[in-house]
């Protein structure tokens, strides 16, 4: 449950209250979309939103949320561009700061998304998604001291669920294998296991870990 209520939080949509249009019939297609995408019917919220950005082309919420249904639907780089959008309208919105960061990591850019990462802990400095997720791509980079840092943070300081702090443990435990620390990184990837991880069981197998 914890994974999954993770993911829905991640990428959610902004719901419709607080939407900022002065046309009815767009708010109507954003409500439309908006809803679609909590079916998880992407391709339609897709439909819906560009429909409600032809009719506002300053229609915020509507690139966020279209940012979110091409995301999920491995369409990155439109995803990052309607991100681009929101941001021009909203440059102090640190959730799509974020957003856009998950879509720059799936494009393979690391330094981007460092930098949006880095701009969403600024926002929030108590989300924990946002440090794991940007000590994995300073992993990628080959910053095994900054990545270090970040999963240091999550576990030492986050206490509300156990899903981060095992996600934090499992990538600090990857990073100390590439530093051939395995009997440290074994110890890790035993108290991820411990809190519920799976992925962190393969790697024991892997590794050999007694």
């Amino acid at each position: 449950m914890g994974k999954i209520l993770y993911l829905i939080s991640l990428l959610s949509a902004c719901a419709g209250v607080g939407a900022q249009t002065a046309s009815k019939k767009a708010l109507e297609y954003f409500n439309s979309g908006t809803s679609k995408i909590s079916r998880k019917d992407y391709f339609g919220a897709f439909a819906d939103l560009s429909e409600a950005i032809k009719l506002d082309s300053a229609f915020l919420q509507a690139y966020e949320n279209r940012g979110v249904a091409l995301y999920h639907l491995k369409n990155f780089r439109r995803a990052v561009s309607d991100y681009n959008k929101a941001l021009e309208i909203n440059p102090d919105d640190y959730n799509t700061f974020g957003r856009r960061g998950y879509a720059k990591f799936s494009l393979q850019d690391c330094i981007g998304a460092i930098d949006d990462f880095t701009k969403a802990i600024e926002g929030n400095r108590n989300d924990p998604r946002y440090y794991v997720a940007r000590g994995r791509a300073k992993y990628q980079i080959h910053d095994y001291q900054g990545a270090m840092d970040d999963f240091n943070w999550v576990i030492k300081y986050w206490a509300s669920g156990k899903y981060e702090k095992s996600r934090a443990l499992y990538w600090r435990a990857l990073v100390k294998i590439d530093l051939g620390l395995k009997k440290s990184a074994c110890s890790d990837l035993e108290r991820s296991v411990r809190l519920g991880y799976a992925m962190a069981d393969e790697i024991k197998e892997m590794i050999f870990c007694p």
